[in-house]
Protein backbone atom coordinates (compact mmCIF):
# COMPACT_ATOMS: atom_id res chain seq x y z
CA UNK A 1 0.00 0.00 0.00
CA UNK A 2 1.07 3.34 -0.96
CA UNK A 3 1.73 5.61 2.08
CA UNK A 4 0.88 9.51 1.80
CA UNK A 5 4.16 10.61 2.24
CA UNK A 6 5.03 8.65 -1.34
CA UNK A 7 2.29 10.55 -3.23
CA UNK A 8 2.11 14.05 -1.67
CA UNK A 9 5.38 15.62 -0.12
CA UNK A 10 4.38 17.66 3.17
CA UNK A 11 5.60 18.89 6.08
CA UNK A 12 4.55 19.12 10.05
CA UNK A 13 3.58 22.59 10.37
CA UNK A 14 4.38 25.28 12.83
CA UNK A 15 1.33 27.02 13.53
CA UNK A 16 -0.59 30.03 15.54
CA UNK A 17 -0.27 28.57 19.34
CA UNK A 18 -2.56 25.32 19.12
CA UNK A 19 -2.68 22.77 16.68
CA UNK A 20 -4.95 20.25 15.42
CA UNK A 21 -4.62 16.94 17.82
CA UNK A 22 -3.68 13.35 16.25
CA UNK A 23 -7.16 12.39 17.57
CA UNK A 24 -9.24 14.67 15.26
CA UNK A 25 -11.33 12.73 12.60
CA UNK A 26 -14.64 13.29 11.37
CA UNK A 27 -16.50 10.26 10.01
CA UNK A 28 -19.19 10.42 6.82
CA UNK A 29 -21.83 7.75 7.33
CA UNK A 30 -23.09 6.67 3.92
CA UNK A 31 -26.43 5.18 3.38
CA UNK A 32 -25.45 4.36 -0.31
CA UNK A 33 -23.58 0.98 -0.76
CA UNK A 34 -22.91 1.99 -4.41
CA UNK A 35 -20.36 4.75 -3.41
CA UNK A 36 -19.28 7.98 -6.03
CA UNK A 37 -15.69 7.95 -7.47
CA UNK A 38 -13.12 9.93 -5.33
CA UNK A 39 -12.80 12.67 -8.39
CA UNK A 40 -16.41 13.61 -8.24
CA UNK A 41 -15.18 14.43 -4.22
CA UNK A 42 -12.13 16.11 -4.97
CA UNK A 43 -10.82 17.38 -8.31
CA UNK A 44 -8.62 20.00 -9.95
CA UNK A 45 -11.39 22.17 -11.26
CA UNK A 46 -13.98 21.41 -9.17
CA UNK A 47 -16.16 19.82 -11.79
CA UNK A 48 -19.59 19.32 -11.37
CA UNK A 49 -19.94 20.17 -7.44
CA UNK A 50 -16.66 18.76 -6.36
CA UNK A 51 -14.21 20.10 -3.76
CA UNK A 52 -11.52 22.01 -5.91
CA UNK A 53 -8.38 19.69 -5.12
CA UNK A 54 -6.76 16.75 -5.96
CA UNK A 55 -7.59 12.87 -4.95
CA UNK A 56 -5.90 9.50 -5.51
CA UNK A 57 -6.15 5.96 -4.33
CA UNK A 58 -2.98 4.98 -2.18
CA UNK A 59 -2.82 1.42 -3.38
CA UNK A 60 0.27 0.36 -4.75
CA UNK A 61 -1.07 -1.13 -7.95
CA UNK A 62 -3.52 1.82 -8.55
CA UNK A 63 -3.92 3.41 -11.99
CA UNK A 64 -5.41 6.38 -13.22
CA UNK A 65 -8.64 4.58 -14.74
CA UNK A 66 -9.12 4.08 -10.48
CA UNK A 67 -10.58 7.66 -10.38
CA UNK A 68 -13.59 6.93 -12.47
CA UNK A 69 -14.36 3.87 -10.44
CA UNK A 70 -16.51 3.77 -6.93
CA UNK A 71 -15.10 3.95 -3.94
CA UNK A 72 -13.65 0.59 -2.27
CA UNK A 73 -12.55 -0.72 1.15
CA UNK A 74 -9.22 1.22 1.40
CA UNK A 75 -7.15 4.28 1.97
CA UNK A 76 -7.26 7.87 -0.37
CA UNK A 77 -5.42 10.83 -0.06
CA UNK A 78 -7.08 13.98 -0.91
CA UNK A 79 -4.86 17.21 -0.91
CA UNK A 80 -5.82 21.14 -1.18
CA UNK A 81 -4.96 22.74 -4.63
CA UNK A 82 -1.97 24.01 -2.60
CA UNK A 83 -1.00 20.92 -1.32
CA UNK A 84 -0.65 22.37 2.31
CA UNK A 85 -3.82 20.23 3.56
CA UNK A 86 -3.76 16.20 2.98
CA UNK A 87 -6.71 14.40 4.42
CA UNK A 88 -6.32 11.06 4.19
CA UNK A 89 -9.68 8.79 3.77
CA UNK A 90 -10.48 5.35 5.18
CA UNK A 91 -13.21 3.55 3.52
CA UNK A 92 -14.12 0.66 5.72
CA UNK A 93 -17.53 -1.40 6.82
CA UNK A 94 -19.62 -0.28 9.66
CA UNK A 95 -18.45 -3.97 10.93
CA UNK A 96 -14.91 -2.98 10.59
CA UNK A 97 -15.64 0.53 12.45
CA UNK A 98 -17.59 -1.62 15.33
CA UNK A 99 -20.32 0.85 14.82
CA UNK A 100 -24.14 -0.23 15.02
CA UNK A 101 -26.67 1.81 13.41
CA UNK A 102 -29.76 0.03 15.48
CA UNK A 103 -28.20 0.42 18.78
CA UNK A 104 -26.73 3.79 17.97
CA UNK A 105 -30.32 5.17 17.15
CA UNK A 106 -31.92 3.86 20.53
CA UNK A 107 -29.35 5.68 22.56
CA UNK A 108 -29.70 8.79 24.41
CA UNK A 109 -28.31 10.66 21.87
CA UNK A 110 -30.06 9.20 19.16
CA UNK A 111 -33.65 9.31 20.79
CA UNK A 112 -33.46 12.89 21.04
CA UNK A 113 -32.47 13.03 17.49
CA UNK A 114 -35.08 14.37 14.46
CA UNK A 115 -36.51 11.39 12.12
CA UNK A 116 -34.30 12.15 9.44
CA UNK A 117 -31.10 12.24 11.03
CA UNK A 118 -31.90 8.61 12.67
CA UNK A 119 -33.54 7.09 9.29
CA UNK A 120 -29.99 8.25 8.05
CA UNK A 121 -27.81 6.30 10.41
CA UNK A 122 -30.14 3.46 10.60
CA UNK A 123 -29.46 3.38 6.59
CA UNK A 124 -25.53 3.43 6.99
CA UNK A 125 -23.72 0.96 4.55
CA UNK A 126 -19.94 2.11 5.05
CA UNK A 127 -18.22 4.68 7.17
CA UNK A 128 -15.60 6.99 5.39
CA UNK A 129 -13.25 8.30 7.66
CA UNK A 130 -11.37 11.65 7.39
CA UNK A 131 -7.45 12.24 9.17
CA UNK A 132 -5.34 15.35 8.73
CA UNK A 133 -1.67 14.03 7.47
CA UNK A 134 -0.64 17.76 6.89
CA UNK A 135 -2.51 21.41 7.24
CA UNK A 136 -1.57 24.67 6.47
CA UNK A 137 0.54 26.57 9.19
CA UNK A 138 -2.76 29.05 9.00
CA UNK A 139 -4.95 26.11 10.34
CA UNK A 140 -7.84 27.70 9.04
CA UNK A 141 -8.08 26.80 5.54
CA UNK A 142 -7.12 23.11 6.48
CA UNK A 143 -10.59 23.30 8.47
CA UNK A 144 -12.48 24.86 5.45
CA UNK A 145 -10.86 22.06 3.83
CA UNK A 146 -11.82 19.05 5.97
CA UNK A 147 -15.70 20.32 6.12
CA UNK A 148 -16.16 20.85 2.62
CA UNK A 149 -14.68 17.36 1.86
CA UNK A 150 -17.17 15.61 4.31
CA UNK A 151 -19.92 18.03 3.33
CA UNK A 152 -19.43 17.11 -0.01
CA UNK A 153 -19.07 13.13 0.77
CA UNK A 154 -22.24 13.53 2.77
CA UNK A 155 -24.09 15.28 -0.20
CA UNK A 156 -22.78 11.86 -2.54
CA UNK A 157 -23.67 9.03 0.04
CA UNK A 158 -26.73 9.96 1.01
CA UNK A 159 -25.30 9.98 4.55
CA UNK A 160 -24.43 12.98 7.37
CA UNK A 161 -20.88 13.64 9.13
CA UNK A 162 -19.96 12.16 12.22
CA UNK A 163 -17.50 14.72 15.07
CA UNK A 164 -16.90 12.36 17.75
CA UNK A 165 -15.40 14.29 20.38
CA UNK A 166 -17.89 17.12 19.83
CA UNK A 167 -20.75 14.27 19.58
CA UNK A 168 -22.07 16.20 16.65
CA UNK A 169 -23.89 14.13 14.21
CA UNK A 170 -25.09 16.55 11.01
CA UNK A 171 -26.43 16.52 7.65
CA UNK A 172 -24.92 17.78 4.80
CA UNK A 173 -26.33 21.24 4.67
CA UNK A 174 -25.88 21.73 8.64
CA UNK A 175 -22.17 20.76 7.95
CA UNK A 176 -20.68 24.28 7.32
CA UNK A 177 -22.53 27.11 9.15
CA UNK A 178 -22.69 30.87 7.51
CA UNK A 179 -20.26 33.72 9.14
CA UNK A 180 -19.29 37.07 8.61
CA UNK A 181 -16.26 37.64 6.25
CA UNK A 182 -14.10 39.16 8.75
CA UNK A 183 -14.18 35.79 10.96
CA UNK A 184 -11.47 33.45 9.89
CA UNK A 185 -13.07 30.37 11.51
CA UNK A 186 -16.25 29.70 13.15
CA UNK A 187 -16.78 28.12 16.62
CA UNK A 188 -19.92 26.62 16.18
CA UNK A 189 -18.57 24.49 12.59
CA UNK A 190 -16.09 22.66 15.50
CA UNK A 191 -17.72 22.85 19.06
CA UNK A 192 -21.27 22.33 20.41
CA UNK A 193 -21.89 23.21 23.95
CA UNK A 194 -24.02 20.75 26.31
CA UNK A 195 -26.39 21.60 28.90
CA UNK A 196 -27.15 18.65 31.31
CA UNK A 197 -29.34 19.63 34.53
CA UNK A 198 -28.32 18.74 37.91
CA UNK A 199 -29.19 19.70 41.88
CA UNK A 200 -27.61 22.78 42.04
CA UNK A 201 -28.79 24.16 38.60
CA UNK A 202 -27.74 23.35 34.73
CA UNK A 203 -24.32 21.93 34.13
CA UNK A 204 -22.62 23.36 30.59
CA UNK A 205 -19.99 22.77 29.06
CA UNK A 206 -18.15 22.86 25.15
CA UNK A 207 -16.96 19.68 23.48
CA UNK A 208 -14.81 19.97 20.46
CA UNK A 209 -11.89 22.79 21.69
CA UNK A 210 -9.80 19.45 22.70
CA UNK A 211 -9.71 18.58 19.12
CA UNK A 212 -6.75 21.59 19.11
CA UNK A 213 -5.53 20.77 22.41
CA UNK A 214 -7.52 23.71 23.95
CA UNK A 215 -8.91 23.95 26.95
CA UNK A 216 -12.86 23.14 27.00
CA UNK A 217 -14.73 25.60 29.00
CA UNK A 218 -17.72 24.45 31.73
CA UNK A 219 -19.83 26.67 34.21
CA UNK A 220 -21.81 25.32 36.90
CA UNK A 221 -25.53 26.16 38.98
CA UNK A 222 -27.04 28.09 35.95
CA UNK A 223 -30.37 28.95 35.90
CA UNK A 224 -32.54 27.21 33.04
CA UNK A 225 -33.94 30.75 31.86
CA UNK A 226 -30.20 31.71 31.23
CA UNK A 227 -29.21 28.87 29.77
CA UNK A 228 -29.15 30.27 26.14
CA UNK A 229 -27.14 33.04 27.47
CA UNK A 230 -24.70 30.33 28.72
CA UNK A 231 -24.50 29.12 25.84
CA UNK A 232 -23.43 31.99 23.99
CA UNK A 233 -21.36 32.88 26.19
CA UNK A 234 -19.24 29.58 25.60
CA UNK A 235 -19.56 29.58 21.93
CA UNK A 236 -18.13 33.29 22.41
CA UNK A 237 -15.03 32.12 24.44
CA UNK A 238 -14.57 29.04 22.12
CA UNK A 239 -13.94 31.51 19.02
CA UNK A 240 -11.68 33.70 21.15
CA UNK A 241 -9.55 31.02 21.61
CA UNK A 242 -9.90 29.30 18.67
CA UNK A 243 -8.70 33.18 16.99
CA UNK A 244 -5.81 32.76 19.24
CA UNK A 245 -6.68 34.30 22.63
CA UNK A 246 -4.53 32.67 25.58
CA UNK A 247 -7.58 31.84 27.42
CA UNK A 248 -5.87 30.06 30.98
CA UNK A 249 -6.40 29.87 34.51
CA UNK A 250 -6.64 33.59 36.31
CA UNK A 251 -8.00 35.52 32.60
CA UNK A 252 -11.05 37.63 33.69
CA UNK A 253 -13.86 37.80 30.97
CA UNK A 254 -17.12 39.33 30.56
CA UNK A 255 -18.17 43.09 32.29
CA UNK A 256 -17.04 45.70 33.98
CA UNK A 257 -19.24 45.06 37.32
CA UNK A 258 -20.07 41.42 36.48
CA UNK A 259 -16.79 39.77 36.01
CA UNK A 260 -16.29 36.01 35.37
CA UNK A 261 -12.97 34.24 36.23
CA UNK A 262 -11.37 31.36 34.78
CA UNK A 263 -10.14 28.77 36.92
CA UNK A 264 -9.04 24.93 36.85
CA UNK A 265 -12.14 23.18 36.01
CA UNK A 266 -12.71 19.14 35.02
CA UNK A 267 -13.22 18.00 38.71
CA UNK A 268 -15.62 15.68 37.12
CA UNK A 269 -13.43 13.04 36.20
CA UNK A 270 -15.83 10.67 34.21
CA UNK A 271 -16.58 13.75 31.61
CA UNK A 272 -12.72 15.31 31.53
CA UNK A 273 -10.52 12.01 32.00
CA UNK A 274 -7.11 13.03 29.67
CA UNK A 275 -8.73 16.82 28.74
CA UNK A 276 -7.67 20.22 30.09
CA UNK A 277 -11.24 22.28 30.92
CA UNK A 278 -11.55 25.66 32.86
CA UNK A 279 -14.44 26.16 34.57
CA UNK A 280 -15.66 29.90 34.76
CA UNK A 281 -16.59 31.32 38.18
CA UNK A 282 -18.43 34.65 39.00
CA UNK A 283 -16.01 37.13 40.21
CA UNK A 284 -17.33 38.64 42.99
CA UNK A 285 -19.26 35.08 43.53
CA UNK A 286 -22.55 36.42 42.49
CA UNK A 287 -24.93 34.50 40.04
CA UNK A 288 -23.21 33.30 37.26
CA UNK A 289 -26.09 33.57 35.12
CA UNK A 290 -26.70 37.30 35.60
CA UNK A 291 -23.02 38.48 34.63
CA UNK A 292 -23.50 36.14 31.29
CA UNK A 293 -26.52 37.78 30.52
CA UNK A 294 -24.71 40.91 31.35
CA UNK A 295 -22.45 40.12 28.54
CA UNK A 296 -24.92 39.02 26.13
CA UNK A 297 -26.57 43.10 27.04
CA UNK A 298 -23.62 44.18 25.68
CA UNK A 299 -22.91 42.55 22.28
CA UNK A 300 -26.24 43.63 21.31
Amino acid sequence: MRRLRDVLKFKKPKTRGFAITDGYYLSILAARAQLPTVVSIANPKGEGGAVPGFAVPLRSDSKKADLGRPLERGQYAIASLDRKTVLKMLVLSKEEAGFNPSAFVRSELGMSWPKELRTRVEATWLLLQLTFESYDPELYPSLDFLLKVAKRGAELTDGLVADPLSRVYKLPDDVISPRPENEPVWARDHVKVEIRPQEAGLHCYTLGLQKFGLAEFEVYGVKPDVAEAAELFLIGLSQASLKGEKLKVGVTVGEKGEAITLAEGGLDRGLWEGVRCLELISEDSGDIGEAMVAWLRHQS
